[in-house]
């Protein structure tokens, strides 16, 4: 035997000490929390920098995160106003960045079939007021000037949809109501304007 192999046989051994139970639980309990803390600081960053924007024609509750992410994809201001008493909005974006806000009455669902909610529609349309002044030529046409210049027009056969231009915009904004009045009184007052 060599005497280094001896000096190593004859030292004493070391007993290797296991953790106690404690030590494991505690590391364990201590990996969980920072995975946890790591998957809600990644999943909240993601969801803060994106916000999430509902598929064409899928109507959706209006949100401040749903109203910027259609504004944003469809790069126009999106018209409403402010949610009568009792109804909640619900968001709709077309396919080619028509955008609809509806305010559904009391025990509605987002997507509702029926026509019966105050509605107001915003659509991309070169030259809107030349547009409108052009349109309410027409013998069932109907129309008055807006305080800023612009103009509101309604068809006969159709009432319920009230049709608004302002000067320099290139947007068309609908106000349908099942109440015809209500969708002049709104347009005719201002009270449809660019949501934020």
């Amino acid at each position: 035997m060599s005497a280094v192999s001896a000096s190593v046989a004859a030292a004493p051994r070391r007993r290797r000490r296991r953790p106690s139970r404690g030590m494991v639980l505690a590391l364990l309990l201590a990996t969980v929390v920072a995975a946890g803390v790591a998957f809600a600081a990644v999943t909240l960053t993601r969801d803060a920098a994106v916000p999430a924007l509902p598929p064409a024609g899928t109507p959706a509750l209006l949100t401040a995160d749903a109203l910027s992410a259609i504004a944003a994809e469809t790069g126009h201001a999106v018209y409403g106003v402010a949610a009568p008493a009792g109804t909640r909005p619900e968001v709709t974006r077309g396919s080619n960045g028509e955008v609809w806000v509806r305010y559904l009455g009391p025990g509605a669902k987002l997507g509702d079939p029926r026509a019966d909610y105050l509605t107001v529609g915003t659509y991309r349309r070169a030259d809107a007021l030349a547009a409108a002044q052009a349109a309410a030529e027409g013998d069932r046409s109907r129309s008055a000037e807006l305080a800023d210049g612009g103009l509101m027009l309604w068809n006969l056969d159709r009432p319920e949809s009230v049709y608004a231009a302002g000067p320099g915009s290139d947007l068309l904004v609908e106000v349908y109501s099942p109440d015809p009045e209500q969708a002049r009184e709104l347009v005719r007052g201002g009270a449809v304007a660019p949501l934020r």
